[in-house]
């Protein structure tokens, strides 16, 4: 409680007054009548029972209501975060924008931000209009624009926070709709919120309409100390025929003070193991656990620290299954030497991430090559394959319509045109380039790669500085390529001849090497880019991507094809049949989901791991006037005289609707008026003969 005039609490010491009134007795004297009082000596009354309080409620009873009068004139009031109502005439049109991330879940700032709006909502008079919306990464109209404060208040009841992230400007664009709509003289926006600076990216088209008062009301005060699990990796190894995981979570300390912390693995809902860390202030640390064996498919894991103020990000789930290898078709030359693609197979042999799949074999296998066949080997292993034409040309007719056939349903084909082939005969519309004669370089001097297009998922590697140099790759003979106009060069050698093309046909794509993957035309098996350099280039071709360990709250997963069931990690069920097309769901729990085969044929279901935007773990706060200075557009001055308009009330305008004075006045003045009809009761004479007793 806070007092206006707190000066007036001195008058407190006025409750000495009626401690004195009962300390201090009246003389008592019997009155006797004489004819005359000439012969009588005067002599003083003294009382025995001086200084000696006899009433105790009596004297409780005057002080409680000096007490209640004083504080009266002091004029208290109870501080509370009500906003004030802009100065002015005329209904209101007030938007109220709730942060629901799961930011707001630390500590007690979401009781805090729902009290706010139920203040907002309780300035609203009869006249005037509200609307609730809760936000994080979008946003959710909850009540539009109703004078029905209760349902204002009951749509607030039931908010809850989410475990999505904190983005602004969905909820000032979702505002912007409704105020334009409204034909009320006066429109107010209030933004309560954490104010975190990872959600504001500020845009063009954020701008209130003109006249619309702004007010943001910051929950949570300053920097906040938090710890959470920011990221996880794997490193697999094969053990004894199985993989062996080891798993390294990264632990972020947001606080201003080193954190020592237990990080616990769990596996299948088990502890497995548990390491201390300490983590220094405004850093990271990283825990590595020591390797479990990963024997089965969908295998859950966990690593989890102790809760703290902010438990969403105290957890990261994953889901791990054994890697399934890359399936590689190589097809050699008629009479090639046996060694003749070993740089090649003993490259791929040692694939790790991923792993590959290979088998060669004679171009003459090429017209009994079952198409059918390779597409279920390669959705048995979840990847869509490469196959390699090595020194072979792309054979005519029925063989080369399969082939486009298991391209345009997602495979990859590599022609290494270095060789023996009458590649010069080639010309089949669905290649990147038509193929020409060699280009000798022996007596001219070896080539180099001139130009490598690094943007390119196979070159992408190679970027950074020190990743690999391909300039000092020597290149004695290529052929001479024509680029279609729908293909892609992906490098050229040093005279301009394309050295890499690739072309999308269907869902899968064709790439033409102008050497060979040996060192019969150039020495790049030699070099330290080669190994890296063929596990992307199959690793693209076949169309591989690393299985995803987990998601984030607001990405989307397809629900594969035939009855399903797709299970929350809260239980909440949704069931699809297999004629159902649209099989998109929004992720929107934290936790793991399981898609289930309805027919109970597969005994292990689909498990997807999913987290929360470990942005949202930054509580770094975000200066709410910037927000204000970008959204209303205004100048400095004019923001400032809308800012003085729709700030919080003032101590003066609490305390004149909170009125608590007179309350405390008429409380005072009731027991003034009881203390005086006790007293005059107790003072009321008592008569003994002709002795007249008054009261003390």
């Amino acid at each position: 409680m806070s007092f206006l005039s707190p000066l007036w609490l001195l008058g407190l010491a006025a409750l000495a007054i009626p401690i004195l009134i009962h300390l201090v007795q009246r003389e008592r004297r019997n009155i006797v009548a004489f004819p005359s009082l000439m012969f009588v000596r005067k002599i003083p009354y003294k009382s025995v029972r001086r200084r000696r309080i006899h009433h105790w409620w009596l004297l409780l009873l005057r002080a409680v209501a000096i007490a209640l009068i004083i504080m009266a004139f002091a004029r208290p009031f109870v501080r509370r975060p009500v906003l004030a109502l802009e100065r002015g005439s005329g209904a209101r049109e007030v938007v109220i924008l709730l942060d629901r991330s799961y930011s707001m879940g630390f500590a007690d700032r979401w009781e805090r931000a729902r009290a706010a709006a139920r203040e907002a909502i309780g300035t609203l008079g009869t006249q005037d209009r509200g609307s609730l919306v809760l936000f994080g990464r979008g946003a959710d109209l909850i009540v539009r624009s109703t004078s029905d404060v209760g349902s204002l208040r009951a749509g607030l009841e039931t908010a809850r926070v989410s475990p999505d992230v904190t983005r602004f400007p969905p909820a000032i664009k979702l505002a912007q709709t409704i105020l334009k709509e409204s034909q009320l003289p006066r429109r107010e926006v209030v933004i309560i919120s954490d104010f975190q600076r990872a959600g504001w990216e500020r845009t063009d088209d954020l701008r209130l309409p003109e006249g619309v008062v702004l007010t943001p009301m910051r929950i949570g005060d300053g920097a906040a100390a938090n710890v959470a699990v920011t990221g996880v990796s794997f490193q697999r190894a094969p053990f004894e025929g199985r993989e062996r995981v080891t798993v390294t979570a990264a632990v972020a300390n947001q606080g201003d003070e080193d954190r020592a912390v237990e990080a616990a693995l769990e596996i299948d809902g088990r502890d497995v193991q548990k390491q201390r860390v300490t983590v220094g202030a405004r850093a990271s640390a990283a825990v590595t656990f020591a390797p479990f064996t990963l024997d089965k498919a969908h295998t859950r894991g966990t690593v989890r620290l102790p809760p703290d103020s902010l438990s969403r990000d105290d957890a990261l789930h994953f889901a791990l299954s054994p890697a399934e290898p890359v399936p590689v078709w190589i097809f050699s030359s008629e009479g090639a030497a046996r060694d003749a693609n070993l740089y090649l197979t003993r490259a791929l042999a040692i694939g790790t991430t991923p792993a590959f799949d290979v088998r060669v074999a004679s171009a003459a296998t090429l017209p009994a090559f079952d198409v059918e066949a390779a597409r279920a080997r390669s959705a048995a292993s979840h990847q869509s394959g490469a196959m390699i034409l090595s020194d072979v040309a792309v054979p005519r007719g029925a063989v080369s319509e399969r082939l486009k056939r298991f391209v345009e349903n997602g495979g990859g084909l590599l022609v290494l045109t270095g060789g023996q082939g009458r590649f010069e005969l080639e010309a089949s519309p669905w290649l990147p380039a038509r193929v020409g004669a060699p280009i000798d370089r022996v007596s001219t001097g070896a080539g180099t790669l001139g130009i490598v297009d690094y943007s390119h998922p196979v070159f992408e590697l190679f970027k950074a500085p020190r990743s690999g140099d391909f300039s000092g790759t020597r290149f004695f003979r290529y052929r001479a390529l024509t680029v279609t106009p729908d293909a892609q060069v992906l490098s050229r050698f040093d005279d301009g001849m394309p050295a890499l093309i690739e072309r999308k046909t269907g869902a899968g794509r064709v790439v033409l090497w102008g050497s060979t993957l040996d060192n019969d035309w150039n020495d790049l098996p030699l070099k330290p880019v080669f190994l890296p350099f063929v596990h992307r280039l199959v690793a693209h071709l076949a169309g591989y991507q690393p299985p995803a360990s987990s998601m984030v709250v607001g990405q989307v997963i397809e629900v594969p094809s035939g009855d399903r069931r797709l299970v929350t990690p809260s239980g909440g069920q949704t069931a699809f049949a297999a004629s159902e097309r649209s099989r998109v769901v929004e992720l929107s729990e934290q936790g793991f989901y399981e898609i289930r085969d309805r027919s109970g044929r597969e005994a292990t279901p689909q498990v997807v791991a999913v987290n929360v935007d470990v942005s949202e773990s930054d509580l770094t706060p975000l200066d709410p006037e910037e927000m204000v200075a970008a959204i209303t557009g205004s100048a400095r001055s004019d923001r400032a005289t809308s800012q003085r308009a729709a700030e919080r009330l003032t101590p003066q305008e609490q305390e004149r609707r909170q009125a608590l004075w007179r309350y405390l006045l008429m409380a005072g003045l009731a027991l003034l008026a009881a203390e005086t009809m006790v007293s005059n009761r107790l003072s009321r004479p008592v008569a003994t003969g002709r002795v007249e007793v008054p009261s003390a």
